[in-house]
Parts: structure tokens; sequence; C-alpha cells
């Protein structure tokens, strides 16, 4: 029932993927063109330097010949003298290697902020039209809500840093180290507990901005809230997500493909705005409150679904 009723809602706000893009190409290009200007003249010796050792090709040459299973200990072999080579060019330049590493660190970390900032405006846009069938612009809610989605979005970019830093780190480490016994195994592991990583980002703390917006929380109580609900609901959040990664991971590597790249800020945009959705579907049900899921139809999470759709205030010719 509540795949059907996040599907709904996801088709009834479907315009406000077009905003999302705007906003995300905005974002991209602001903080793109000013860290560029800033890091391009202090990195440009050492991108020369690193441009020289070819890893780039060569870590590409190492998954072509891994999935082939051909050549694979020369692309390894080679792919480690890589890595030893450009262990030697950053020592060379290890001040404008630092220069540019606190940089691009700063810039990403305002990045996150200001990405994270429109999870908030986005999941409040879901939460007025569910709770009242309301419709409010996303430029307009974003600067209504910007310190509330400012003081969520510092949290949420820590631990978003700690989560990712700690899991892709162990899927890299063991991708690498049963690779060496077998190499398709150690990409298909390698891919997995990265897709576990992302699953697991988004599932600890699932009902934390729901709690905040539904009920007007500050971060610390909707994170308690949170930590609460998500007990008892972990195995299933974390398994939804799991799996809705995979078939997201899968509509973008299609869409690139079918559309030449165009298609995949859509289908980008298009997860962005169904996992926010799902997020709040799932705490109105956990919490037994009604919710729209178009403009005509209310369901009452606490009646089975038939009895929900067939109620009077919901039945309709």
């Amino acid at each position: 029932m509540k795949a059907k009723n996040i599907n709904s809602i996801f088709y009834s706000k479907f315009g406000l993927i077009f905003k999302i893009i705007i906003f995300a190409v905005i974002l991209a290009i602001v903080f793109s063109v000013i860290s560029f200007s800033i890091i391009a003249p202090v990195s440009k010796d050492l991108r020369k330097d690193i441009a020289k050792v070819g890893i780039g090709y060569k870590f590409v040459n190492y998954i072509d010949a891994s999935l082939s299973g051909q050549n694979v200990d020369a692309a390894r072999e080679e792919l480690v003298e890589a890595i030893k080579a450009i262990d030697d060019v950053l020592g060379t330049w290890s001040g404008e290697l630092i220069a540019s590493i606190v940089v691009f660190i700063i810039f990403m970390i305002l990045y996150s902020i200001v990405y994270f900032m429109s999870y908030y405006t986005i999941s409040d846009i879901v939460h007025n039209f569910m709770s009242s069938n309301s419709d409010y612009g996303f430029a307009a809610n974003f600067v209504a809500n910007i310190k509330k989605s400012f003081r969520f979005s510092l949290l949420y970019t820590l631990y978003t840093f700690i989560v990712y830093i700690a899991g892709f780190a162990v899927s890299l480490a063991l991708g690498l180290l049963i690779g060496r016994l077998n190499a398709i195994i150690g990409l298909f592991i390698m891919y997995l507990l990265a897709v576990g990583t992302l699953a697991l980002r988004r599932a600890l703390v699932a009902f934390w901005m729901p709690a905040m917006i539904s009920k007007d929380l500050g971060v610390r109580d909707a994170f308690l809230k949170n930590m609460e609900m998500i007990k008892s609901n972990f195995g299933r959040t974390f398994g939804e997500y799991f799996v809705l990664y995979i078939v997201a991971i899968i509509l973008f590597i299609l869409s690139a493909v079918v559309t030449f790249g165009v298609g995949m800020i859509v289908v980008y945009a298009g997860a962005w705005l169904y996992f926010q959705i799902k997020d709040m579907v799932d705490y109105y049900h956990e919490t037994g409150m009604k919710y729209y899921i178009d403009e005509q139809t209310v369901i009452n999470p606490k009646k089975v679904y038939k009895d929900a759709v067939l109620d009077d205030e919901n039945f309709t010719l």
C-alpha cells in the first residue's frame, strides 16, 4: 500500500523535479566556478605531473581486464606502479597539494551544507501537500525555512561525511583485498558495499527530517525521535533503500546510454524527490497521520487499505 501511495504523491508532485534540476545545476555551476578559479592556479604544475602518470587510464584498464579476465595481473601491476608514482608526485608538490586539498574540503563542506538544505525544502513542500493539499514554490520555501534547514544541514553534513568516509573506505579495502583472489568478485563486493553505504546513510535517519517538519521539533529533539522510531524499522528501511538505490543506479546508467547523458540529471532529481517522499510517507504511517496522495484522496494509515479508500471522506465517483 505504501508503495502505491508514494508513487501517487510522486506523480502529483512530478513538476517539482524540474525545480530540483534548476537548483542542482545553479548550485553546481556557482561552486564549480568559484572553487576552480581558486584551485586551478595553485595546482597547475601538480596537475600536469599527475596527468603524465596516467592513473585514470590505468584504473579503467584494470577494471576492463578484471571484467574480461585477460591480463589482470599485468593491469593490476601497472595500476600499483601508477599509485606509487602518484605518491612521488604528491611528495614533490606537497605545498600545492595541501593548499588545494584545504580549499577543496572547504568548498565541499559549503556545497554540501547548501545541497542538504534543499532536502528540508523538498520535504516541507511534500509535507504541506500531504497534510493540507497545499502547494508551495521551491524558492519561496527555501528562503522561508533557511534558518531551520541550515541548522539541520550542518549536522546532516557532518553525519554524511562520517558515514561515507567509513563506508566507502571499507568497501574499497575489502573489494581490493578480495580482488586479489578473484577480480570480478572483488568488484561485485565493492559495489554491494558501496550501495549498502548509500542505503545506510538514508536508513539511519529516515525519520529525522519528517519529525522536525511535521511536529515542528528542533534538530536535537527530532533526531532523538528518529532514533526512537528507527529501532523497530531499521531492517525494513535499510532493505528498501538498498533495493531503491540499485534500481536508481540502473536507471541512471540506462539513461546515460539511451539519452547520451541528458536524462541522467532527470533520473537523479527524480530519485532525490522519490526518497524524500518515501521518508515522509513512512513517518506518516508510523505515527498514524492521515495524508493526501492526490488532490481528492486522503489515506488513513490506521485502517487497512480497502477501508481507508472506501471511507466516506475518501470515496469519490
